[in-house]
Parts: C-alpha cells; sequence; structure tokens
C-alpha cells in the first residue's frame, strides 16, 4: 500500500512508490530534453512558430526587444498549461516542451542578449509541467 498524503481540501490522495518513481524519472526526462534543446535553439528558427514573430524583427543586440521576447514566451508557456490542464483538445506537449526550450535559450543568452542568466526551468517548472501531464492522464487523452 501507498503512503498517504493530504490533497485538496478533506479529501485524501495515495501516492504509491511506483507512481513516485515515474514522477521523479519524468522530470528527469523533462529537465534533459529542455537542456539538450537549450544548446541546440535557435532564435530566427524557434520564435515564429512559437509567438509568431518575423524573423527580419530579431535583431542582435536589442535589450528591449528580448525582454518583449521573454515575456511573451512566459505568456504563451502559461496558456499551453493552462489548456494541459483543462485537458483542452488544442494542448500540445511538444510545443509546451518546445516553449520551456525556447525560454531557457532566451535566457541562456540569445546572441543579441547582454549576457546569459540562469536557465528559468527550475523546480518550480518542473511541478506546474508534471501537475499538467497529470492532468492530460486524468483525463484520458493522448497525443
Amino acid at each position: 500500500m501507498g503512503k498517504t498524503t493530504p490533497g485538496r481540501g478533506s479529501r485524501r490522495q495515495t501516492v504509491n512508490a511506483g507512481e513516485k518513481e515515474m514522477r521523479q524519472a519524468a522530470n528527469v526526462g523533462l529537465v534533459g530534453a529542455v537542456d539538450g534543446g537549450r544548446e541546440a535553439y535557435d532564435r530566427r528558427r524557434a520564435l515564429p512558430r512559437l509567438i509568431a514573430i518575423d524573423p527580419r524583427e530579431l535583431e542582435p543586440g536589442d535589450v528591449a526587444l528580448d525582454r518583449v521576447i521573454e515575456a511573451r514566451l512566459k505568456r504563451a508557456l502559461r496558456a499551453e498549461r493552462r489548456r494541459g490542464r483543462a485537458g483542452h483538445w488544442t494542448y500540445d506537449l511538444n510545443r509546451h516542451i518546445a516553449l520551456l526550450q525556447a525560454l531557457a535559450g532566451e535566457s541562456r543568452g540569445s546572441p543579441g542578449s547582454a549576457e546569459a542568466r540562469p536557465s528559468p526551468v527550475t523546480p518550480d517548472h518542473q511541478s506546474q509541467t508534471a501537475k499538467t501531464m497529470n492532468a492530460v492522464r486524468r483525463t484520458g487523452r493522448r497525443s
């Protein structure tokens, strides 16, 4: 039998060891995918598909544009996460991962960035993405 943990409200949830190991493995896989995508990130190729920006607008050294891009990526990631948690039919796990990779790539220091910043893929992002994936699994939707 699994360990009982408090859930929302008065309801209690049971988490068994196999499920916990599976979640940890999924988190490790997610971090590996995002880190790999961060290394191969090409902003001129990725951004037009993710946030509908013209590649000609991506001028190197424009700090204001870097802030706008980061804000749009964060907004798109929040929207994608919301779709996933709601079990909406337009949710796309590949787009979700691509948004995480783009955000990590922009934070790493794109050609136009003034300096490299730490990766945005924090344990908080991992837990939010894990919650989204669990919500999708509960609704029974498969890609």
